[in-house]
This record gives structure tokens, C-alpha cells and sequence, in this order.
């Protein structure tokens, strides 16, 4: 497999791991959200702690933005790539590339929705990639 392929299938496959990424910050957002919005106070027959934590929503705080901000960067990604697959230039391309990378298909049930055979499928996917890795080429060359 030359190395082309190999970029364009870990660049399209980021797809599912940056899904898998902002669902789990997602949920820390919201625990810290809870945490910082709670205003139930807590009653305890223990004792209270002497020295009290009096930078605890300062150290949420930052770390709510801190999780928001990688919120941003990874849905920035996701779009980049989701725009990526947007720009093929045939309809047949981006629809096998949906199907495997972002709705996670096996082959033989993207050549059944596609109405092809499993073989056209690996041919579509094929050229699929040489477009991916051109229009990042395309993109890398523009920001150099």
C-alpha cells in the first residue's frame, strides 16, 4: 500500500476518534457544569475540613474553558474533514466515503445501498483516497 492511501485513510478515519473525543468532553463539560452550578449545599454529620478549598470554582472555571476550547478545536477538525468529503467531484466518491468513515458501513452494505458490487466499492473507495490525499496536498501546499 504506498503511503498516500495510508494519510488519507488515518485522515478520514479521525472522523470516528474526534466523535468519540468531544462526546467525552462533552460529559466533563456538563460535570463541571454541575459542579460550578450546584447550589444545594451539602449537610454532613462529619466534621468540616479546617482548611477550606477557596480556589476549587476558580481551578473549575478554567477548566470548563479549557475543556470548551478543546471542544472548538475538535469540532473545527471534524468540519474540516466533513468539508473535505463535501468537495469530491463525483457524488458516487463522497457517498462511499460517508458510508465507511463517518457512518462506520462494512463494504458489502455500502455496495447494497450503492446498488453496486462489493469490487466497484473498493475501486470507488480507491479513488476516493487519491482525492483526499490531492485536496490535502492542495491544502498543505496553500499554507506553506
Amino acid at each position: 500500500m504506498d503511503k498516500s492511501k495510508i494519510n488519507a485513510k488515518e485522515y478520514l478515519s479521525q472522523i470516528h476518534s474526534i466523535n468519540i473525543r468531544l462526546k467525552s468532553l462533552a460529559f466533563q463539560r456538563q460535570s463541571i457544569e454541575d459542579a460550578l452550578y450546584s447550589t444545594s449545599p451539602k449537610l454532613s454529620h462529619m466534621p468540616k475540613n479546617a482548611t477550606r478549598d477557596v480556589h476549587r470554582m476558580e481551578r473549575l472555571i478554567v477548566t470548563k474553558l479549557d475543556i470548551e476550547s478543546e471542544i472548538e478545536r475538535a469540532s473545527e477538525r471534524l468540519a474540516e474533514v466533513h468539508k473535505t468529503i463535501a468537495t469530491f467531484p463525483a457524488a458516487e466518491l463522497g457517498a462511499v466515503i460517508t458510508y465507511r468513515y463517518i457512518n462506520r458501513l462494512p463494504w458489502e452494505d455500502i455496495a447494497i445501498k450503492l446498488h453496486i458490487s462489493e469490487s466497484r466499492v473498493y475501486q470507488l473507495h480507491r479513488e476516493a483516497l487519491k482525492v483526499v490525499e490531492n485536496i490535502i496536498t492542495e491544502r498543505e501546499v496553500k499554507s506553506a
